[in-house]
């Protein structure tokens, strides 16, 4: 059986995130569970992950190209992954990004997981919501809206499905597949090869899984077990962290002391990024541009504590938005 699915490729920053999710997944395990790991260098993978019960698939420039298909959509990887990985086991399947570490064992998980039943990381928004995002870097999103609203879809069997404004986002960082599911994969190729070329939003596939998951089970958040930094300051803090901390010579301490070690930072992390003064700052902003001000003042307060001689563009931007308070503008 494998039992965990994770793609890494194309530079090193990938590969040590990469590392960190699959030894914080023994480490919550604590017993040999098969990986199955899709990367262009898997030499690099083979001395951190000695010890554990790991295939690898290696991702050739032919095969990358194969898996992004015709519209040549990137994430739409991930689906090739997975059903490729359906072809290779009987069993259940849990799909992480690399951008993530395990917090929490899945035994619970795993229980509940059936034919009925289905887990991504978290409940985003509705699409209704995209309506109200910012343009012009939010184009791609209002674009999906109109497209859900505005075209009928077919599935891989040529039945129609409806999609509207209601149906839900998840956020596809974690998914926890039942081996029945398999079936829904098709259907999930199908939306994304009718969304992607005509929108060019880059979660796509997401949005895919997220339909057709939710319109087929029960489909439950699993945030529990996995905290997904996404976010692209996010990415950059844990990105240093792991080019100081995991090194060449980590790779060749005894599988116990790495996870003991991996344990240690999955505790440690999610507060340096609660902390850092970046993601403080970017906080702060955020909030103030969605209109939230007490909570943008929040975040301000938080970042200016924390660097008091912040750059002078973020105190002119909170200068600028407590006008637009007063102003009511």
């Amino acid at each position: 059986m494998i039992d965990l699915i994770v793609q890494s490729f194309g530079k090193k920053t990938e590969y040590r995130r990469a590392v960190l999710t699959i030894l914080s997944f023994y480490e919550h395990i604590g017993e040999a569970r098969k990986t199955l790991v899709f990367t262009d260098n898997p030499e690099w993978f083979s001395a951190y992950l000695e010890g554990l019960d790991v295939k690898y698939i290696q991702l050739t420039a032919d095969k990358i190209k194969s898996m992004r298909g015709e519209i040549d959509f990137l994430h739409r990887m991930k689906i090739a992954m997975i059903e490729e990985t359906f072809a290779l086991t009987d069993g259940n399947i849990l799909y992480a990004d690399s951008d993530g570490f395990f917090t929490g064992d899945i035994k619970h998980l795993t229980d509940l997981l059936s034919p009925e039943q289905s887990f991504m990381h978290l409940k985003e928004y509705n699409f209704e919501f995209l309506l109200d995002m910012a343009l012009p870097a939010e184009e791609t999103f209002r674009a999906f809206l109109a497209l859900i609203e505005n075209t009928s879809f077919k599935l891989a069997n040529g039945k129609p499905i409806t999609i509207t404004p209601w149906h839900a986002s998840w956020n596809a960082g974690v998914m926890f597949f039942h081996s029945s599911h398999v079936r829904f994969i098709p259907d999930v190729f199908t939306l994304t090869d009718q969304f992607f070329p005509l929108t060019r939003n880059h979660a796509s596939e997401q949005y895919a899984f997220s339909i057709i998951l939710q319109d087929n089970t029960r489909l439950k958040p699993c945030e529990e077990i996995n905290y997904h930094y996404w976010y692209r300051l996010k990415k950059n803090v844990i990105d240093q962290f792991l080019e100081k901390n995991l090194y060449r010579a980590f790779a060749d301490r005894p599988l116990q002391n790495k996870v003991t070690t991996i344990m240690q930072w999955t505790k440690e992390l999610p507060e340096l990024l609660s902390k850092q003064k970046w993601i403080l700052t970017d906080n702060a902003i955020q909030a103030f541009n969605r209109n939230m001000f007490l909570e943008g003042y929040k975040w301000a307060i938080k970042a200016i504590l924390k660097n008091p001689f912040n750059s002078p563009s973020f105190y002119k931007d909170i200068a600028y938005h407590t006008k637009r308070l007063i102003l009511n503008n």
